[in-house]
């Protein structure tokens, strides 16, 4: 949704005036569907979760860039989280041994090796901006298999052969 927004600012702010109309109705339209967090389909965001490449982190990191209100990121992340873990909970009632997990766990710092090069694409830019946040993470407690999901390190978004 990022990169569809940078996208379309780009449109937007170009010189051609086509592209400046036809940049400008495609926000309007996409405003009216996608601009609210609070009217985010959860389980759209849940299959963004459950994307090994992105977890949970990637809500944090982009949900700022479609939303200001800092309590409301935080109020969609929590929600998100929530949601996660009552589907989890759900299929663990018919898998208990699944449920079992308490370890620790960290997230292994990644080397520079997996940067992106930022060009003037939106995708790129967005991916390296959360490449770099996914670097900040510490040893944490893991309390249920949700939360050991969403703390192992998550692939690399730039691995164009990701399957």
């Amino acid at each position: 949704m990022c990169t569809i927004i940078g996208e379309l600012d780009k449109c937007i702010q170009g010189s051609d005036p086509l592209l400046v109309n036809i940049g400008t109705s495609m926000k309007k339209k996409f405003d009216k569907y996608w601009k609210k967090l609070e009217d985010m389909n959860k389980i759209y965001l849940i299959a963004v979760v459950m994307d090994p490449r992105y977890k949970l982190l990637y809500l944090s990191y982009f949900f700022p860039k479609l939303q200001q209100d800092k309590a409301m990121v935080q109020l969609m992340v929590d929600e998100v989280k929530a949601t996660f873990i009552k589907l989890y909970e759900e299929y663990a009632e018919a898998d208990p041994e699944a449920a079992r997990a308490s370890i620790e766990a960290s997230m292994p710092k990644m080397d520079s090796a997996n940067e992106l090069s930022v060009e003037e694409d939106s995708h790129a830019q967005n991916i390296s901006g959360f490449m770099k946040l996914r670097k900040k993470q510490d040893v944490v407690e893991i309390k249920i298999e949700v939360d050991r999901y969403l703390l192992e390190a998550a692939e690399d978004p730039a691995n164009l052969n990701f399957n």
